[in-house]
């Protein structure tokens, strides 16, 4: 049973480190949700994944991820209209569950990350994961699994001079003489 879960526990960790790996060659991140503003779909708590996307590749009704202007908090909704300035991407943002779009515009030309995913209870996983809990028992798993087992090596053959076997052995004799040899547990 610790084999299988130790072998389980190492494909997991494996699929762990690939998925890290690729969400960082290919920019995708995670988001948590923190209001309501795009329920029922997306509702707060939710992790949305998002990966970057130039302003000319938007369309109105992409979900993306933008910071507000002249802040570093991040909104999430739902584009309503796009416009091309000169060289810039401009658009108008709506939560779904909002009656009104926004009142900024969002600079969207190199900034905006589209949603590709979401997972509603995302986000009380993610929270959950990064409790000190959770650390220092994936920490402390990790340092058992790297702690090298002794091991009990067993004999194949008995030393020279001794029976091969318990059968072989005369009634109350100590293995042929031997006072070293042990039959193995």
């Amino acid at each position: 049973m610790a084999g299988w879960l130790l072998n389980a526990a190492a494909i997991l960790g494996s699929l762990c480190v690939i998925g890290v790996i690729t969400a960082l060659v290919l920019g995708v991140r995670p988001v948590v949700l923190v209001s309501d503003s795009m329920s029922p779909a997306m509702p707060v708590g939710a992790v949305v994944i998002t990966a970057p996307r130039d302003g000319e590749d938007l369309r109105t009704g992409d979900v993306v991820t933008v910071p507000i202007p002249g802040s570093a908090t991040l909104v999430t909704h739902r584009i309503t209209s796009l416009e091309h300035r000169g060289d810039r991407w401009y658009a108008t943002l709506k939560g779904d569950a909002n009656p009104s779009p926004d009142a900024d515009v969002y600079d969207v030309t190199t900034q905006a990350r589209i949603v590709i995913a979401s997972v509603p209870a995302g986000g009380r996983i993610l929270t959950a994961a990064r409790s000190p809990i959770i650390v220092v028992g994936s920490i402390a798993l990790v340092t058992l699994a790297l702690l090298p087992t002794r091991t009990n090596p067993r004999r194949t053959t008995p030393p020279p001079g001794t029976a091969s076997t318990p059968e072989d052995v005369e009634p109350g004799a100590t293995g042929a003489g031997r006072s070293d040899w042990r039959d193995p547990p």
